[in-house]
């Protein structure tokens, strides 16, 4: 089965891979020497020069929850000559970034930059550090603490915001109808429900995960197509109509934007579109399932629901995330396995995963 799905998706699209770079913002970031001073011994130490590379912004920032160790921002620097540093940045919502300490080594390097403060709103915040009056910038996303509550599945979820620093989108912190943030991408207990396209939260979606490869249907199944946007019931509907669609007539006005029709996302929240989902892949370290996992969103890996039986596969293999964006009388969705992690069409009656991204 797994294979014959990626058989299916692989004709339908021409992949064009793309790099998510997060580099400094001068063309050449050259660490300036500062004036030398005396050291004990009488003996002249230098500051260091090099060249900022690259940056990588770490860690949650929530309003009114002080920085700890992991609020952090890796800057990699290529070092020319040895010597002392001192970086410092700006404040900005009640943060401030810094680091000082001592180059013993030539070459590419990473120094990590400690948060300090409590971040004061919401919001995207810039930062620069400079050394020697050269240096870069960086955006830092605070979210807000309080819990997101919405029932589904006759069980009450908390969800609470998370930011990609490098898109600076903010999205709930997991999949609607999970438990917990996903521990690993095969952590069952991360996965949540599994949507056909454009349905409301009502019911059909529910599954029950006894493990990482196992997951079960808990409302049932029905071939009989629905001629509204409402079913009416919780049933997983089978589709054997022409365009594998759980509508008898197939409509693309279903979850588009957060007023969109069957928007199953919590209120201020909407299904992401298929360009958002393309930034939230390339932003990770790889386009698989481990990049997808090492993000801030720690996505993990659901399998799909056939749209011909209703029956689970290849949880804990791979999956996809639904996006907003139609396709002719299919829809796009982000298709995550150990090779790749690509945008492709899929059949509307498919059961795949829903992470809510906020409008």
């Amino acid at each position: 089965m797994k294979t014959l799905k990626f058989l299916r998706n692989s004709f339908t699209l021409a992949i064009v891979a793309s790099l998510f770079v997060t580099g400094c913002q001068k063309e050449v970031d050259e660490l300036q020497p500062l004036p030398q001073s005396e050291q004990s011994g009488s003996v002249l130490k230098a500051t260091a020069t090099g060249k900022i590379l690259s940056y990588v912004v770490n860690g949650d920032y929530r309003t009114g929850l002080i920085c700890n160790l992991s609020n952090t921002v890796t800057l990699k620097i290529n070092v020319y000559t040895l010597g002392f540093y001192n970086i410092i940045s700006n404040s900005a919502n009640g943060i401030q970034f810094s680091k000082s300490g001592e180059f013993r080594l030539k070459g590419i390097q990473d120094v990590i930059l400690y948060g300090n403060g409590t971040p004061l709103v919401t919001g995207a915040s810039t930062y620069s550090v400079s050394f020697g009056g050269y240096g870069c910038t960086f955006k830092v996303v605070t979210v807000s603490n309080t819990p997101i509550i919405q029932t589904s599945c006759n069980t009450s979820y908390t969800y609470m915001q998370v930011a990609n620093h490098k898109t600076e989108k903010v999205w709930l912190d997991k999949n609607l109808g999970a438990t917990r943030v996903a521990l690993s991408a095969t952590d069952h207990l991360g996965y949540g429900s599994l949507f056909q396209w454009g349905r409301l939260n009502d019911g059909h979606q529910c599954i029950n995960w006894t493990n990482a490869s196992v997951g079960i249907g808990m409302n049932g199944t029905t071939s009989t197509l629905s001629p509204t946007n409402t079913p009416g019931h919780s049933m997983y509907i089978k589709a054997m109509n022409t365009a594998s669609d759980w509508r008898s007539t197939s409509t693309n006005t279903l979850w588009q934007g957060v007023t969109g029709l069957n928007n199953p996302c919590p209120t201020g929240y909407r299904i992401p579109t298929a360009a958002e989902m393309t930034a939230e892949s390339a932003s990770w370290s790889t386009k698989n399932t481990a990049g997808a996992f090492g993000s801030s969103l720690h996505w993990a890996v659901a399998g799909y629901r056939e749209f011909y039986d209703g029956v689970v596969y290849d949880a804990g293999l791979l999956g996809g995330v639904w996006t907003s964006t139609v396709s002719n009388s299919k829809s796009k969705v982000l298709w995550i396995s150990t090779t790749e992690a690509i945008t492709t069409d899929d059949f509307r009656a498919e059961g795949y995963s829903v992470r809510c991204i906020k409008n």
